[in-house]
């Protein structure tokens, strides 16, 4: 599966024609932008995927593209959250089954006789 990124042009004028800055998420990157056949400027929008502008988007396409990257994001750290708390609930009752174990073996041998 490929993830294309929006990202919105900051400044074309980076020493090569083919060449663009832009904003993904903070961040400033530089990508090709040779694929697409349209002149662009600072605030349009693109679809970049590996370094390279593959298609235009409009600002409503970027801002849904971006929620719903958001929304696949939170969902994935909620699903990362209530793995780590199952595993901890897991270890705890194996402590715990541990811990009984052991004190039955104990009132087992005490009771039997030996110490």
């Amino acid at each position: 599966m490929c993830l294309g990124i929006p990202a919105q042009l900051v400044d074309r004028d980076t020493g090569h024609p083919d060449l663009a800055a832009v904003d993904v998420g903070g961040v400033t990157r530089v990508i090709n932008m040779a694929l697409l056949d349209e002149p662009l400027g600072p605030g349009d929008w693109v679809l970049v995927h590996m370094g390279f502008a593959l298609s235009v988007m409009t600002a409503e396409e970027a801002r849904d593209a971006l929620d719903a990257l958001g929304a696949e994001r939170e969902a994935e750290d909620q699903e990362a959250a209530s793995l780590q708390a199952a595993s901890h609930e897991t270890v705890s009752h194996e402590t715990a089954d541990r811990e009984t174990a052991s004190r039955e073996t104990a009132s087992h041998e005490t009771a039997g006789g030996i110490r």
